[in-house]
């Protein structure tokens, strides 16, 4: 058995060893005192420094949907934290700093990067042959480039590295590779069960990411079928590099469900990873061609809106901030709690997308709208009636502005580009591949006007008021009604403009549609399995069924605390040591929601009966229906989620395991 402390030195385990549990390490040490003793245990089942997400053998293929400059694991002097604030270099400082240190030719980029994120660097070398492994991607790296996930995960190792030499001198690091099978509490300890071992620690914290969820009906009806028919291949909804998409027969007719990152990654995966190439082509609508290997499977996709999600805007440089006056207009600290999402928030972020598309119409296109009138009519549309639907509201604002641009092709139809598709039907699959492709074609031309395209300001605008919801609406603030109508709509919508794929994803799409390896089913396609073949059809599309012996699922499975399958959280509520987080409802009741009920101002546990557990915290993704946030990357300078909760869940380990070691003594 590990991890038996002495009878003064206090014992912390971190499960889960990617960048929330290196984040957390770090503010451990932010947090010690010079003199502290103790030991800290990192488990981590598949990379400690890097995590399964981002473990750094997956293929250079799959990218982070995040901008190189946008990425960071340290505290900044925006951040509001009670914990000492210790700066360090962005993604792409890092990759600049340790490319040209490399070459010898530092000084020019060092003067560019702030002197603390230079020095920050200094301290800690980046691992032998770093460099020679990643050239062409470090030197084509601009601070609006999309990262590799593996090379992600290497700047994760490196702040792993980083936190580890930042400790105090009496600080021991151990690390595990391993799962977490069980928990219980002997002796007022945490006893972790990793198999082959046991770990005894006095203060706990699951940042384990994504977990496993129980299967599901509509699953276990397609296993039952996959096990009497072996032609039959289903790829499973995972993190994209942990699917079995080596298990697509080559050439095999294909049906995808999710259009979102999931099967960005995925098409890349089935394309170039089998040994196709994009050519650049100036013959070609978008200027790129795909040449096939001849392994390739087609791909007959769909997803509840039929179309994929919108590419980034490419703005030549990290994106604007969103004004959003409406929404920071009020304070929120002072509205009492429940809020009414429909009736108080989400009129202020339509009227904020409108704002913003018509100040950038107003500055690309002089004279086009009467800027104050127009403005003055988006303030005062009546919108915050009770039970408005969001089409109702949006008609609202784009009747009062109408008066005051004098073109109808000015004219914002903000419900066409956040609900794209919807109502419509088309006659046949051919005209349906043909409506997304040009769906793709234009939001690729808006993307790349980039800050003059008034379209993008607009939904910019909402995509970005996801962050500041997510805080009004943390732990409870929200009412459970608005969490099931406008919240969700605003999650989705601003999902699908705002967390596409980069725009050379798009036209990649593009080239394999007109190669015939991607073809598209139609909104709210059903699938079925029967008489050893998966089936899919849209009701919006005349003529779209197919049938196919490879399904996959190319999205994952949001978090639920009550089919979790993960053995350690199971283990927890055997024991009753946790339960749901509970929305407060407008009727009788609560309602309870997927995530785990924490203590917000510690991440501790909740238990069944309402107690709060002494050691055991729980951070991260499976907070996200608690918490909201709970999955963005920390970006510089915008005081993030994630950095906040490492935070303050590092001071209450801290104050745990020495409350342990108190009660232990005497």
């Amino acid at each position: 058995m590990v991890g038996m402390p002495s009878s003064s030195r206090p014992v912390i385990a971190i499960i889960g060893a990617g960048p929330r549990g290196v984040s957390l390490l770090e503010r451990l040490g932010a947090n010690l005192p010079a003199d502290a003793e103790l030991d800290i245990h990192l488990v981590d089942d598949t990379q400690v420094g890097a995590g399964r997400i981002w473990r750094t053998e997956q293929p250079r293929e799959l990218c982070m949907n995040t901008l190189a400059d946008a990425v960071t694991l340290f505290t900044d002097d925006a951040a509001s934290i009670a914990g000492p604030v210790r700066p360090g270099p962005t993604l792409y400082e890092w990759c600049q700093l340790a490319r040209h240190a490399a070459l010898d030719d530092a000084a020019e980029v060092v003067a560019r990067i702030p002197a603390a994120h230079v020095s920050a660097f200094r301290r800690v070398p980046v691992r032998a042959g770093l460099v020679d492994d990643y050239r062409a991607e470090l030197r084509d790296q601009r601070p609006e480039s999309h990262p590799s996930r593996s090379l992600y995960g290497e700047y994760i190792a490196w702040c792993l590295a980083h936190a580890r030499a930042a400790l105090p001198a009496g600080v021991v690091v151990h690390e595990h590779l391993g799962r977490v099978q069980a928990t219980r509490r002997e002796a007022g300890r945490e006893v972790l069960d990793l198999g082959d071992e046991q770990l005894v620690a006095d203060a706990v914290v699951a940042a384990t990411g994504w977990l496993a969820r129980a299967v599901t009906a509509e699953e276990r009806r397609i296993l039952a079928a996959v096990d009497g028919h072996p032609d039959l291949v289903w790829v499973r909804p995972d993190s994209p590099a942990d699917q079995t998409l080596d298990a697509v027969p080559d050439r095999a007719t294909v049906i995808v469900r999710g259009l979102g990152m999931g099967f960005f990654d995925a098409m890349a995966l089935l394309t170039v990873e089998r040994g196709g190439v994009f050519v650049e082509d100036a013959e070609t609508p978008t200027g790129l061609r795909y040449v096939p290997s001849g392994r390739e499977p087609v791909l007959h996709v769909t997803s509840r809106r039929g179309v994929p999600f919108r590419a980034k805007t490419q703005y030549g440089s990290l994106p604007p901030r969103a004004p959003m006056h409406h929404l920071r207009g009020v304070d929120w600290t002072a509205v009492p709690r429940p809020i009414d999402f429909d009736a108080r928030v989400w009129p202020l972020i339509l009227r904020d997308a409108f704002a913003a598309y018509h100040a950038t119409l107003a500055r690309v296109k002089p004279g086009s709208v009467e800027l104050d009138a127009a403005l003055a009519a988006i303030r005062s549309a009546p919108l915050e009636a009770d039970g408005a639907a969001t089409r109702t509201r949006i008609d609202a604002l784009a009747d009062a502005v109408a008066p005051f641009v004098a073109d109808a092709a000015d004219r914002l139809d903000l419900a066409a580009a956040i609900f794209p598709g919807d109502g419509e039907t088309w006659p046949s699959p051919a005209a349906f591949d043909a409506w997304v492709a040009r769906f793709v074609a234009d939001d690729l031309a808006e993307g790349a006007r980039g800050a003059d395209s008034a379209l993008k300001a607009a939904l910019w605008s909402i995509a970005s008021a996801r962050g500041m919801v997510s805080r009004i609406g943390a732990f409870g603030g929200f009412d459970a009604e608005s969490r099931a109508s406008g919240f969700r709509t605003l999650m989705t919508v601003g999902g699908m403009v705002g967390s596409g794929p980069p725009a050379f994803r798009s036209r990649q799409l593009l080239a394999l549609m007109a190669a015939g390896l991607v073809r598209f089913i139609g909104p709210a396609g059903a699938v079925d399995v029967a008489d050893g073949a998966f089936h899919a059809s849209s009701p919006a599309v005349a003529g779209s069924g197919v049938s196919a012996a490879v399904l996959v699922d190319a999205w994952m499975h949001a978090h639920d605390l009550a089919q979790t399958a993960d053995p350690l959280v199971r283990s927890l509520a055997a024991a009753g040591r946790v339960r749901p987080f509970a929305a407060p409802s407008r009727l009788e009741g609560d309602v309870d929601t997927g995530g785990f009920d924490v203590e917000p101002e510690s991440g501790r546990i909740v238990h069944a009966d309402g107690t709060v557990d002494d050691a055991f915290h729980v951070a991260g993704i499976p907070l996200d229906e608690t918490m909201h946030d709970a999955i963005i990357s920390p970006m510089p300078r915008t005081d993030p989620t994630m950095l906040r909760e490492t935070d303050r869940v590092a001071r209450s380990l801290i104050a745990a395991a020495r409350a342990a070691r108190t009660r232990s003594a005497s």
